[in-house]
């Protein structure tokens, strides 16, 4: 402990921990992800080609939209990801392979160039420390994000986790950036952190829309400081929200403007693998366990679906769910997409008459009577139930092999005491004024609003949906491990 102390204390360590997190990707990029998730082409996820599809046909047809035959498809995804690889689409002159193996290098980058954020902000928001101790807590976040297991399985798949985690610290890392006192009563530095602060935190929401709840706790870190001088905080505001503006509204306003609809966030519900009758089967299974994943694959498999004693409010219930489940199975195209998708059978089969909006209608009818008639379950267990798994959730859920979900469940376990040691983090941190308490807001303020979110109105609760709460916890979390293991060995420090 003592050596690891004095390594951590000396602020050319930092470039150690960024070599060490460096050697951990690329050793997942070309190793252990092909054991991790089963097969080689670990890369690609099922909705990465929608990403890159809805770029291409506005390359090719001028719309950006995932599906040239619906209107819907014009909002499926905001755009950040789709141009992110559209980058490198461009730059290899439409070479779609070569495009997402240069976006999986530039994630790898970007996730090694996230450690050296997360020092930068550690640094910055430590109070009134001496050199040795803020080279220490900024180095142990890092050291902490370097090996953290959840952000490395994700880092390399084709999805918008890693490039948004990127941007968001980068948002952050400007908006507790020290700015040199100028003659002027605000300094111009200040406000240009401000305005990137904003574009950054955009195009971290454009990219994953969860990042939008973190908008509001980064804002008022520019202008908490300011509370007497309401000008000086309107300022602060106006500059932080018009890059916001530029870089995010582009997204509600392309919409309003140019499809005559209202839209901040995506609409999801355009057929195929999202069509009304899988949504629907969603929302019910939500409001009876914080898990769909037993009956998605009982009907997927022909096998008998247990539902939980809550799904049964009426007598004829079982009835209804028995023969809605036989229409999944045997009209339902939603369902046979899925089938497909998960390499159940070997080639899609769609059904010459569909029952989809029969199944939905089923569906819809199930989840209202859980809202009206079983309303303290639906409104209060299943919320509560979903919260305890955003902090504590062990098990890998689906049809995976044993060793995978050994392996997962012991990375869910230290992730769940990273979380823990956040928290107490951020009250020891408050408690002694050691840490920027506007930071500490932020961190909490973010991590519960969206908790709050995903397990009372989302409900469909995934590990990479919580990977931005996650990484930010981990400053905290470093600072409850220098407090509670390393204090005694940094007393020469100051």
């Amino acid at each position: 402990m003592k050596s690891l102390a004095q390594f951590l204390s000396k602020e050319k360590s930092l470039a150690w921990i960024i070599l060490i997190a460096a050697v951990i990707r690329l050793l997942f990029v070309f190793v252990g992800g092909r054991y991790y998730y089963g097969h080689a082409d670990f890369f690609l996820m099922s909705d990465s080609s929608v990403w890159f599809k809805a770029f291409i046909n506005l390359v090719e047809h001028g719309t950006f939209t995932t599906n040239a035959d619906l209107e819907v498809g014009k909002f499926f995804r905001p755009p950040g990801y789709s141009f992110l690889f559209g980058i490198f689409y461009l730059a290899t002159f439409k070479n779609y392979v070569l495009a997402w193996e240069l976006l999986v290098a530039a994630q790898v980058l970007m996730d090694i160039a996230s450690v050296f954020l997360i020092a930068g902000i550690s640094k910055s928001i430590m109070k009134n420390g001496s050199a040795g101790k803020r080279n220490f807590f900024s180095n142990l976040s890092a050291l902490l994000y370097a090996v953290y297991p959840t952000a490395i399985v994700f880092m390399p798949l084709l999805q918008a986790e890693s490039s948004s985690v990127f941007f968001l610290l980068l948002s952050l890392w400007f908006a507790f950036r020290p700015v040199a006192q100028e003659t002027a009563k605000i300094p111009a530095a200040s406000l240009r952190n401000a305005f990137y602060s904003g574009a950054f935190a955009g195009i971290a929401t454009l990219i994953r829309l969860q990042c939008a709840f973190g908008i509001p706790f980064i804002m008022l870190a520019f202008i908490y400081p300011h509370a007497a001088k309401i000008t000086t905080k309107v300022k602060y505001a106006f500059m932080f929200c018009l890059a916001v503006g530029i870089t995010y509204g582009l997204w509600p306003m392309r919409n309003y403007l140019l499809h005559d609809r209202v839209l901040f966030s995506q609409d999801i519900g355009i057929g195929a693998h999202w069509s009304e009758d899988f949504l629907s089967f969603l929302d019910f299974t939500h409001s009876i366990s914080t898990d769909h994943t037993p009956f998605y694959w009982s009907i997927l498999k022909n096998e008998k679906v247990n539902w939980p004693s809550a799904a049964y409010i009426d007598p004829e219930d079982s009835l209804l769910l028995d023969s809605v489940v036989t229409m999944c199975r045997t009209c339902s195209n939603g369902f046979a997409y899925w089938r497909f998708g998960e390499r159940l059978v070997p080639k899609l089969e769609l059904h010459d008459k569909p029952c989809n909006s029969e199944v939905a209608g089923i569906f819809n009818s199930l989840t209202e009577k859980q809202k009206t008639k079983n309303a303290f379950h639906y409104w209060f267990m299943i919320p509560l139930q979903n919260l305890e798994k955003c902090f504590f959730k062990l098990t890998l859920y689906g049809n995976k092999p044993l060793m995978l979900k050994i392996f997962s469940s012991v990375l869910f376990i230290i992730r769940s005491l990273l979380v823990v040691l956040g928290l107490t983090g951020i009250f020891l941190a408050y408690k002694r004024g050691l840490l920027n308490k506007k930071f500490l807001v932020l961190v909490f303020g973010y991590m519960i609003t969206w908790y709050l979110y995903i397990s009372i109105v989302h409900r469909n609760i995934e590990m990479r949906y919580l990977l931005h709460t996650d990484v930010i916890l981990l400053i905290p979390a470093a600072f409850a491990i220098m407090q509670l293991l390393f204090n005694k060995y940094l007393k020469q420090y100051g």
